[in-house]
């Protein structure tokens, strides 16, 4: 009939072959999300009912899949988190004589590494839950069968930030080949892939793109400049094999001058020294740095780890109406870096007494989320020891107090936000309608309505908003943003030109800031001040200086 032609061709053409129920089912499926039910129906067939397994057979029938382990390939930590819990917390996986499932992932330290490779009880079999470290890194001589998701975790250029973001994405059909590979690598295996064919044909690349191609280069350009490699990077990058575009060079270099990590003669300053030592974006790393300066760390800590890692707010959730509600308990009412830090402080209250699970179902967080919150947060505070900016006292394992003292200072915590983020600053000219009309060096803007700022009515603290991230849909929009004042652009703005008739200062290339022309002329000493103060900590990080409570002081006073 007429109608079943219409219906056939609703359905695509890649599943000839297969029942119709079939077809409309994977044409509908959205295989970029893990599917952990798909998973644990896996695992159970194989490990637990084998005998009523007809479809997922080892080709080598001599193969006893029960006597070796079995490796799952997931692209990052949260996700092997949430499914070890649930299998740990399965009636059939929870009992730990039968079953031991071990992650396997690089944050890990060497010794919970070597769980994987040592071979089990009798009558115990592994699960092995590993992101692509499992790939090549390392190989596990016992894994019988391999369950790939096909899913990788890895760093790209966000074009809305222009930082480095971690993105989960379809890995290359190189890699699912070195996946299955990894099946009986002493004795025959099998593999079972939870992607389709068309996915493997259609979206997969032939080869994984080469990392100098895809990230931002400001971490590898402060590394030549640092290890004294080269004076040019262009020239130096030119003899990687596959050497990145001279447009993304000359970005990272233009980012490393915003943020004053290289002068203009393309030499590094003392902060440009100090961020070389932290392998993680650099205007995060500015930030951490002068919220160590600035005793402040803590809520600095948990901003700088938000930005790197997924929203703890999910996109959808059924019940969004009330989702949105219970969001707005944890709202600031001028930034959403302290709206973070709100939820960062609740969800670890709810942690030390065991029911941060119960927490997040209530307020619909994402615990996974807020997991790698907490682990992205200890690996900067560790990176901060490392280069002596943090004072290494093991007895103290969060962070010391004396680096808190102004923790509860909105003013100086807005103004290390703003050290970071500058040159991502807006200007509101006026309220129109309710919301901030703004201006980004000559760019009409607009505050998302994600953001605690986007309805903000008269009066507003200031004229200035800081922003993480600017996106183009049918308007250019601002999204994680915060009031800033304008001592704190003067104080780590770009370069300041005094305009002593006009009684007002330039910041850069755009921004006016009208203040009598001696307030700049402290200002920029005061930068010359911080320059040299970051120079001796080059030799002594314990450097004790009161010019930083003296610019604590001075942000307050206003």
């Amino acid at each position: 009939s007429m109608d079943n032609d219409v219906h056939l061709s609703e359905v695509s053409e890649d599943y000839v072959g297969y029942k119709m129920a079939t077809r409309r089912s994977m044409d509908r499926v959205n295989e970029q999300i893990v599917n952990y039910d798909l998973i644990e129906d896996v695992l159970t067939k194989l490990l637990v009912n084998p005998q009523t397994n007809d479809a997922l057979k080892p080709p080598d029938s001599s193969v006893d899949i029960s006597s070796g382990a079995v490796l799952v390939f997931l692209p990052g930590v949260g996700e092997i988190q949430t499914l070890r819990e649930r299998l740990e917390g399965s009636r059939s996986f929870g009992n730990r004589k039968r079953f031991d499932v071990i992650p396997m992932h690089s944050t890990l330290s060497p010794k919970d590494q070597r769980r994987a490779f040592v071979k089990s009880k009798k009558g115990c079999q592994k699960i092995i839950l590993a992101t692509n470290i499992a790939e090549t890194s390392v190989t596990i001589p016992d894994v019988v069968c391999v369950i790939d998701s096909g899913l990788v975790r890895e760093v790209h250029q966000n074009k809305r930030t222009s930082t480095s973001t971690l993105v989960t994405t379809w890995c290359s059909r190189a890699s699912i080949k070195q996946r299955s590979g990894r099946a009986g690598r002493v004795q025959a295996g099998i593999c079972c892939r939870l992607f389709s064919s068309r996915t493997a044909n259609e979206r997969m690349k032939d080869q994984a793109i080469p990392e100098l191609q895809r990230v931002p280069l400001e971490e590898v350009c402060l590394s030549i400049l640092a290890g004294l490699l080269g004076n040019d990077c262009m020239d130096f990058l030119q003899q990687a094999p596959q050497p990145p575009s001279e447009k993304s060079v000359s970005l990272a270099l233009d980012v490393l001058k915003d943020v004053g990590a290289i002068d203009s003669e393309k030499q590094l300053t003392p902060l440009g020294y100090h961020l070389a030592k932290l392998p993680m974006d650099v205007r995060l790393g500015k930030m951490l740095i002068f919220g160590a300066l600035f005793d402040c760390l803590d809520p600095i800590l948990t901003v700088a780890a938000s930005l790197s890692c997924k929203s703890p707010f999910p996109a959808y959730t059924r019940d969004s109406l009330q989702a949105q509600a219970l969001h707005k308990t944890f709202q600031h009412g001028t930034s959403d870096f302290m709206t973070i830090c709100n939820v960062w402080k609740a969800f670890q209250a709810a942690h030390k007494e065991g029911s941060s699970r119960k927490f997040c179902d209530a307020y619909y967080l994402s615990r996974s989320a807020l997991m790698e919150i907490k682990d992205t947060r200890e690996q900067y505070l560790s990176l901060l020891r490392q280069i002596g900016f943090v004072s290494n006292d093991s007895r103290v394992k969060d962070v010391p107090p004396q680096y808190n003292k102004n923790a509860m200072k909105e003013l100086v915590f807005n103004a290390v936000i703003c050290a970071g983020l500058y040159p991502n600053v807006a200007h509101v000219d006026a309220i129109q309608s309710g919301a901030p009309f703004l201006t980004h060096n000559k760019e009409r803007v607009h505050i998302h309505k994600s953001s605690v700022n986007a309805a903000k009515g008269t009066p507003v603290p200031t004229d200035w908003i800081v922003f993480y991230e600017k996106f183009a849909t049918h308007r250019v929009y601002l999204s994680d943003t915060a009031f800033v004042h304008p001592y704190s652009l003067l104080l780590f703005g770009g370069p300041l030109v005094v305009k002593h008739q006009d009684r007002k200062v330039l910041v850069g290339d755009w921004i006016e800031v009208p203040v009598a022309a001696q307030t700049g002329v402290l200002f920029r000493e005061l930068r010359v001040k911080m320059d040299a103060m970051l120079r001796k900590m080059i030799d002594d990080p314990n450097e004790d200086s009161d010019l930083a409570s003296g610019i604590v002081n001075l942000i307050q006073s206003h």
